[in-house]
């Protein structure tokens, strides 16, 4: 049963803390690939199921476009933005929950989530996106804001902000509109970044076990930035789950070049 609460993240000066932040972060990298006491090896582009351990089994992602991953878990499968139509996703297991992050066309088709939703699934959404679902979804989705909680089954569902700070980013993804998530499941915490850049509620998370980042300038964080968010929020594997260009990609794995022992950092191969 799905169980839905409120909770406020706590206030604090986010922008001086961010700016800190990334700057104490981008130091530690520097000082860390200067020193040679950390290393990640970068993952090679695949397109792959990738295997995460987790308390009772394992966690399997696979990749199907630009910010759509299929998340299977012990306790139900995931599906993050799944948009172009529910061919895309024939191969894959049937959804029980779906994350979608904003109503850009990308990321939010109500057709393909008509084609997709079963009698048990649950959508998850923004209420801005809630305003615009038709009547046909209406009765399978729940809507979070920035701060709200829920809970299906096993699975918990966190919606924090995902926006841009300043330029293109800030205009199409302004604050307040779209979501980031933090899914607890099976014992892990997977942190479903959306479209944002690298904004203070994201530097002030820790005790990730896999991060979804994306990678798409200008309108949301670019290579140098996702490595300094890396960097401060060390979570323990990174899968960049969009990316622009396979040039900007290319570049995000050259910068994190030896970040941290601890990451595992994951760079499918893509379709746009």
């Amino acid at each position: 049963m799905m169980i839905l609460r409120k909770h406020n993240l706590v206030a604090s000066p986010w922008i001086s803390r961010t700016f800190v932040a990334l700057a104490c972060a981008a130091v530690l990298l520097q000082v860390a690939v200067l020193t040679g006491l950390a290393s990640v090896a970068a993952q090679p582009a695949q397109t792959t199921t990738e295997q995460f351990q987790s308390d009772s089994g394992d966690i399997f992602v696979t990749p199907v476009q630009q910010m759509s991953v299929v998340i299977q878990t012990p306790n139900g499968i995931i599906y993050t933005d799944p948009t172009g139509g529910g061919g895309r996703y024939a191969r894959q297991e049937a959804p029980d929950l779906i994350l979608i992050s904003h109503e850009h066309g990308e990321h939010y088709d109500a057709r393909t989530l008509e084609d997709l939703v079963g009698p048990d699934t649950k959508i998850v959404v923004p209420p801005y996106v809630m305003a615009r679902l038709p009547e046909s979804l209406t009765g399978s989705a729940i809507s979070l804001a920035n701060g709200e909680t829920a809970e299906l089954g096993a699975i918990r569902i966190e919606a924090f902000p995902s926006y841009g700070l300043v330029g293109q980013a800030e205009r199409w993804h302004p604050r307040g509109r779209g979501n980031a998530y933090l899914v607890t499941v099976d014992g892990q915490r997977l942190y479903i970044g959306g479209s944002t850049e690298a904004v203070p509620e994201m530097l002030e998370l820790r005790n990730i076990d896999i991060a979804f980042i994306p990678l798409y300038p200008p309108y949301a964080m670019g290579p140098e930035d996702a490595v300094n968010v890396i960097s401060v929020m060390q979570p323990r594997s990174v899968y960049i789950y969009q990316y622009n260009s396979v040039r900007t990609r290319d570049d995000f794995v050259r910068r994190i070049g030896s970040a941290s022992t601890r990451l595992r950092i994951f760079t499918p191969d893509i379709d746009h």
